[in-house]
């Protein structure tokens, strides 16, 4: 249910001044719901602490909640795969080569990889995966999942306990939640149109005290609140879908740093592996 049909599905039962900021959000929605408290109470006539009533009313537990849900109401509408498509095949077609603007924009995404915040949430990532009592989940959503999958096949080749989570099969979410331990990390991939499921395994693992590493778009999914670490990029791109490609580079960037990190021991467990997968090959004779 959106949040304009919450508030159409409560308009009889709200009070005079309710209804009052009810109009004034209405009027003009969403943009007149996506202003401060003080700018919807002037705009409504009454005081800020209605506007807080007013949206607990809803069921909503904080003001930046109840916004917070607007804002994905918008990008839902405007950012799937169907709407960007539509938007892509509304544009006039590009007579200069298709290739060539695609490789220069993706060129200007990855540029944004050497932005400070970016290169110290890099940083306190490859940290936080380095510590050898840690065992590291990853975790995606539909589409975000197959960067998860690269980061745990790179990553297991560095070192153990790594663990790709699927919690959408059946009693996977509560279990893994159950074992987690305030050394553990959790490495989540959520792109907009973010995905309650991974939101939510999310929370409830942060609850668990885990270290929560999070690789996300540029307008931020709701999980960077609780997130220790943020790594934002661009999934736009020239082509009516969108991309991984900045998402897989700026994961490259993070376990590039882990090598160095781990030093000797990164090493030892390669040849390890190496060793393993050779003798495993090798048919025993009787």
């Amino acid at each position: 249910m959106t949040v304009r049909s919450l508030i159409d599905r409560h308009l009889s039962d709200f009070s005079a001044s309710d209804t009052r900021v009810a109009r004034s959000i209405l009027e003009k929605y969403p943009v007149s719901a996506l202003g401060g408290i003080e700018d919807i109470a002037h705009q409504s006539g009454v005081s800020a602490s209605t506007v807080t009533r007013f949206v607990k009313r809803l069921g909503f537990k904080r003001f930046a909640d109840f916004q917070r849900a607007i804002r994905l109401e918008v990008q839902d509408n405007e950012v799937s795969p169907l709407a960007l498509f539509r938007k892509h095949q509304s544009k006039p077609a590009q007579s200069s080569n298709m290739d060539r603007l695609m490789v220069g924009h993706m060129s200007e995404s990855l540029k944004k990889l050497l932005n400070a915040p970016t290169q110290r949430a890099l940083d306190k990532a490859a940290d936080l995966l380095g510590n050898a009592r840690a065992r590291i989940y990853l975790l995606g959503g539909r589409w975000s999942s197959a960067a998860a999958q690269y980061a745990a096949f790179q990553l297991t080749s560095l070192r153990g306990e790594i663990h790709v989570l699927a919690p959408q099969a059946s009693g996977l979410v509560e279990d893994r939640i159950a074992d987690f331990v305030k050394r553990d990390v959790l490495v989540a991939y959520d792109f907009r149109r973010y995905q309650p499921e991974t939101i939510a395994f999310c929370q409830a693992a942060k609850q668990r005290g885990v270290k929560l590493v999070l690789f996300t778009d540029l307008d931020l999914s709701p999980v960077a609140d609780i997130a220790d670490v943020v790594v934002p990029v661009t999934v736009e791109c020239t082509s009516p879908l969108e991309t991984l490609a900045v998402a897989i580079a700026a994961t490259d960037a993070m376990l590039a740093r882990l090598v160095r990190r781990l030093g000797t021991q990164a090493s030892r467990r390669m040849a390890m592996l190496e060793n393993l997968r050779r003798d495993a090959s090798i048919p025993k004779l009787s």
